[in-house]
């Protein structure tokens, strides 16, 4: 049978029983004197655990010796068999058994140190305890018949790791738990390192960003004034009166080329029936003016021509029309006004270069620059907005999960240590 052990009372270090004066007050720490904490009550439990183990280890280490000198008197012995029939099977069985205990009859002679030393041990322990019970199972019932007695010694000692075993799993269950929550409480006071390192990081980000967008406000802001400066200034409005006259011009020429666009569309039945007849050139000067209107101030004196060519088919009703006489006015009107309308749109054309060379391009595109620069700015507002909000949703939800995670380390903290900490942060 094993020696009696028992579980020794715990010796709190000076560290905890400072902490411990007042279990009703809240100790404020740092994670980093926490983690010290909790790294130091580990420690005592394993020293607990590994306490209580010593004396079922040294019990173990007992029975294991004595199953290895069972085994070397079991291989001494003769064993006498009336059938000779059965001296080889037995003789086998012997040599098994014997040879499976000196092998497996070692279990580590190391100190249980830690939790993880208690663990191994177990398993250990639990893996020999499994080997024994295979190899005693398949040879009992025969040497039970020859070698009863020192078979039953064997079994006892069997028996004995069995109950050890139990006693282990017994012991290692209840400081299993306790441990296993400051391992977790060890792991989840680095993630909340981590997490508030993550902070730190998205605050410092947002502070960045929000100077950021101090300078970019500012930025627009001296954009618009020198915008609306320049708008003010002398060169400015000269500049902005030659440009609305520009516009002006460029007015008067688009109603004078729609006139006459008009005029030469009225004639597109006309022309279409006139050029059903004609020969290849003039059908290409007559497509001319119905696609390119315009085209007949070019060369006017060729379509000068031309529409009197079309006017002839008409007064001598080579093509039909309803209304020949309006057509023929609407003829008359082209041709008589040809010449002066070509010496008005040139007119016009010089006159809008000649405001268009006076004006002064480096203004305008200095003022196109500030818009553009302006636009650019307001670009990086809506990015740097995009940002903020993202890191500053981030700063929330870390800052929401660290204090959850915070809450459930005071609390399994508190319940471990049976007192009340309050992490600084």
């Amino acid at each position: 049978m094993s020696p009696s052990f028992g579980f020794i009372k715990r010796k709190t270090s000076d560290f905890f029983q400072d902490r411990k004066s007042n279990a009703n007050s809240v100790q404020s720490v740092t994670d980093k004197e926490l983690l010290e904490i909790i790294e130091n009550e580990k420690k005592i439990l394993e020293k607990d655990l590994s306490t209580d183990l010593e004396p079922i280890r040294n019990s173990v280490l007992h029975c294991l010796d004595n199953l290895r000198e069972s085994a070397e008197e079991l291989e001494e012995q003769e064993i006498k068999v009336e059938n000779l029939q059965f001296e080889s099977l037995i003789n086998t069985s012997k040599k098994i058994l014997i040879a499976s205990i000196k092998k497996e009859s070692f279990i580590g002679s190391s100190e249980i140190k830690n939790y993880e030393d208690a663990v191994k041990f177990k398993n250990n322990l639990e893996l020999l305890v499994n080997r024994f019970g295979q190899v005693g199972d398949s040879h009992n019932k025969i040497l039970n018949e020859f070698m009863r007695r020192q078979v039953n010694k064997l079994k006892n000692e069997f028996d004995n790791l069995s109950s050890l075993l139990k006693e282990v799993t017994k012991v290692l269950s209840v400081k299993e738990s306790q441990i296993n929550n400051c391992v977790a409480c060890r792991d989840d006071l680095i993630l909340l390192k981590e997490k508030l390192g993550e902070r730190k990081d998205k605050e410092d980000r947002l502070l960045e960003l929000m100077e950021e967008r101090q300078t970019i406000d500012k930025n627009i802001e001296e954009c618009n004034r020198e915008y609306e400066d320049f708008k003010k200034s002398e060169e400015f409005l000269s500049g902005l009166s030659v440009l609305e006259k520009i516009n002006d011009k460029k007015n008067e020429i688009d109603i004078f080329e729609k006139n006459i666009i008009n005029r030469v569309s009225n004639l597109s039945r006309p022309i279409t029936k006139f050029s059903y007849q004609a020969s290849k050139e003039t059908q290409g000067r007559l497509a001319t003016v119905q696609n390119e209107p315009l085209e007949i101030f070019n060369d006017s004196s060729q379509y000068l021509q031309l529409f009197n060519e079309l006017k002839k088919q008409v007064l001598e009703r080579s093509i039909q029309i309803k209304d020949p006489d309006k057509t023929i006015h609407q003829i008359d009107e082209i041709v008589n006004s040809l010449p002066s309308l070509s010496l008005n749109l040139k007119n016009l054309k010089e006159e809008l270069n000649r405001l268009e060379s006076s004006v002064n391009f480096k203004n305008m595109k200095h003022l196109e620059d500030i818009k553009m620069k302006t636009e650019m700015y307001e670009k990086y507002r809506l990015e740097n907005n995009s940002k903020t909000q993202e890191t500053r949703k981030s700063v929330d939800e870390l800052s929401s999960a660290s204090e959850l995670l915070k809450k459930k380390i005071e609390d399994k903290v508190s319940e471990i240590t049976n007192t009340k900490y309050s992490i600084l942060q």
